[in-house]
């Protein structure tokens, strides 16, 4: 059963490295998530709103906090195990479809971070679904190189990269 905690300002709910085994959500009050840029290495902020769940990454990913959370104000916050969660994840699709917004949001950000940290130009979803199949092409891994770039053109029929995909499939004896 979830339990509610209470929390007065200043208080640490979790710390940066702890074992994740909670995902919190915020019923009432401030909570501050934080963390070190890996760009800048800058501590960064990122408040938690009323009904927005927190420590969730790192508690589905099964790996440490990442970050520490911090109540701002006097805060009450419910306290989920894994196993809990997902059962309520599993019974309530908004909670789902907020998650995967969550998600989405982030790695885009990663991704445009991970483009700007390379030195490479962000490509569009064609091209790095391409570049993939062309590194198992390369790598000699033919069922996967077939699989991809057979998808690539389910999806992309008319992409940039098409008619190199069909000769890459043609080699690979289709």
């Amino acid at each position: 059963m979830p339990k509610t905690h209470s929390y007065t300002p200043g208080s640490l709910i979790f710390c940066k490295g702890e074992e994740s085994n909670r995902v919190f959500i915020l019923q009432s009050g401030k909570v501050n998530l934080v963390y070190t840029d890996i760009e800048t290495k800058a501590d960064m902020c990122d408040l938690v709103q009323q009904g927005e769940f927190f420590g969730l990454r790192s508690a589905i990913g099964r790996f440490p906090y990442e970050e520490n959370a911090i109540a701002l104000t006097d805060s009450t916050v419910m306290a989920l195990t894994i196993a809990e969660f997902e059962s309520l994840a599993m019974s309530n699709a908004r909670i789902t479809l907020k998650m995967l917004k969550v998600f989405s949001s982030q790695l885009r950000r990663i991704h445009a971070l991970f483009s700007k940290l390379s030195g490479k130009g962000m490509t569009s979803p064609d091209e790095e679904l391409f570049n993939i199949g062309d590194r198992c092409f390369k790598l000699k891994r033919a069922d996967h190189a077939k699989y991809i770039f057979s998808r690539y053109l389910a999806y992309y029929p008319t992409g940039s990269k098409a008619s190199l995909a069909a000769k890459r499939l043609q080699a690979l004896g289709r």
